[in-house]
């Protein structure tokens, strides 16, 4: 309460209004054992009110619950409260000074909690007198600062928020331009995403995974830019497939190798590279071009499919880690190019492309989920399942050179954006407003994922992009490695 809001009220010795008075204390300034001032303090029926010789403030019960906001307190028990301030009734002033200020302060508890009251008291030189300039409440304007701070701490946070933005714009995927090639001896296939695979691992290494022309697989050092180990001769044909997979379990990083044409799947353990598990044969029929991983709450396993040119019936089949074959789901006869799991934190769902169309089945059920078809017939080779505007969206590649976005729980068409002319093949996320895609016209186009405008062409690969993957690398940042067909070059992209 500052000095704007107090009332003046003479008080003295003479004066009648002393009589009106409920209670009545004086207290005492004293100077080198003389007394120099004397401050009255009293209680009326409706006010209290305190005086030195020239100065006088009073204040009501509503002044005082703007202090303190407990209303069961009431004008005597303020009053009282004062008394506790000026107990010792000696205020000790060792010198005045100009402009000396003295304040008070003390504790009131209720109902358990510290109410911190402060009377500041300063020294009017002219007057010889004490002037009573404010009453207040220090945590009240502790907590009000606090505020204001948060206040400010908010608008900070917001502003910081609009520069990351135009700063993610400034440097967002349209200034990706490609940095080196790292290998010159890669091996990939024509009809397979995820010819490489590139992660951090428990030890905090960033390796990059592929294969070479005499089946060999080569670990390399993204860091370092180094090969670590190459496993010579790892299948017994070309690899075609790579996935990664974290084992929460056991804590290590497993790395899958598929070869299409033998039909069979490798788990690596990629810190020591020991083969824990050799799937041959899957398939009496046909060709393996993709297979993933997935987890429930006992083990994990690997789901499978066939690229089935020989018309005989489809399954999905899921083996657990050992190679045993836990399950098989019931598919149809397509030719399946691309397969992945998702879980949505009840239902893990396995997702098929296949050569007329995408489906989506229930794993615990064992069933067809969903079928996401459009008015064509050709292949899928990569699919994302990725959460925008607050619609969980399953977005695909076709060979008819369109990226298609569907709802993914409805099988609704959201939308169908015409990218090339050409061939599709992987997708990459970069961030919620930006899609990469690999193209058969040997660019990776940036689309605009709201509008699907196709912001950027990427040139600089010799053949068909197949795969494309996203990084944090410690020295450059966000980047992306990339992969054509039949090119012993994978490649990095960086925004510096």
């Amino acid at each position: 309460m500052s000095e704007k809001g107090i009332n003046k009220y003479n008080i003295n010795n003479n004066s009648n209004i002393i009589g009106k008075l409920i209670n009545y204390e004086e207290f005492y300034l004293i100077d080198n054992n003389n007394i120099i001032h004397k401050i009255i303090l009293a209680q009326k029926e409706d006010r209290i009110i305190i005086q030195s010789n020239k100065y006088y403030a009073s204040f009501n019960l509503t002044d005082i619950l703007t202090l303190i906001p407990i209303h069961f307190i009431c004008l005597k028990d303020f009053y009282n409260f004062f008394i506790n301030i000026f107990k010792e009734k000696k205020i000790v002033i060792n010198k005045i000074i100009i402009n000396v200020e003295i304040q008070l302060e003390a504790t009131l508890i209720l109902k358990e909690k510290e109410t911190h009251i402060n009377i500041k008291l300063k020294y009017d030189k002219k007057n010889n007198d004490f002037n009573f300039i404010e009453l207040y409440n220090k945590n009240a304007l502790l907590n009000k600062e606090v505020i204001k701070l948060e206040k400010e701490n908010d608008l900070l946070k917001n502003e910081i928020k609009k520069l990351k933005e135009i700063y993610k714009e400034i440097k967002g995927p349209q200034n990706l331009k490609e940095l080196s090639q790292l290998t010159k001896d890669s091996y990939s296939d024509d009809v397979s995403d995820n010819t490489f695979t590139v992660f951090k691992s428990l030890q905090d290494f960033i390796f990059l995974v592929y294969a070479t022309k005499n089946k060999s697989i080569i670990c390399y050092d993204l860091i370092e830019q180094k090969k670590l180990i190459e496993i010579k001769n790892s299948h017994k044909d070309f690899i075609t497939n790579f996935r990664h997979f974290l084992d929460k379990k056991n804590k290590i990083d497993i790395v899958m190798t598929i070869s299409c044409s033998d039909r069979n799947i490798k788990l690596w353990n990629s810190l020591y590279w020991e083969c824990i598990l050799d799937l041959n044969d899957i398939y009496p029929e046909g060709f393996i071009y993709s297979s993933s991983f997935l987890s429930d709450n006992s083990d994990n396993y690997i789901v499978t499919s066939n690229y089935n040119y020989y018309n005989s019936p489809g399954f999905l089949k899921i083996y657990n880690f050992k190679g045993k074959l836990i399950k098989t789901i019931q598919a149809s006869n397509e030719n399946t190019s691309y397969i992945d799991t998702y879980f949505d934190g009840k239902n893990n769902y396995i997702i098929t492309g296949n050569s007329n169309r995408v489906v989506a089945y229930n794993y615990e059920k064992n069933i067809e989920y969903k079928e996401y078809k459009d008015n064509y017939n050709n292949n899928h080779l990569s699919i994302i399942i990725l959460k925008s505007e607050n619609i969980l969206k399953l977005i695909e590649s076709c060979y008819d050179g369109k990226l298609r976005i569907w709802n993914f729980y409805s099988g609704e068409l959201i939308n169908k954006i015409q990218i090339s002319n050409n061939w599709l093949y992987g997708i990459c996320v970069w961030s919620e407003n930006y899609l990469l895609v690999g193209c058969s016209d040997k660019t990776i186009k940036l689309m605009e994922l709201k509008d699907g405008f196709i912001s950027k062409n990427m040139k600089g690969h010799d053949n068909s992009v197949l795969t494309i993957k996203k990084l944090k690398h410690p020295k450059y940042g966000d980047c992306l490695l990339s992969q054509g067909y039949n090119e012993d070059q994978i490649r990095i992209w960086t925004l510096q």
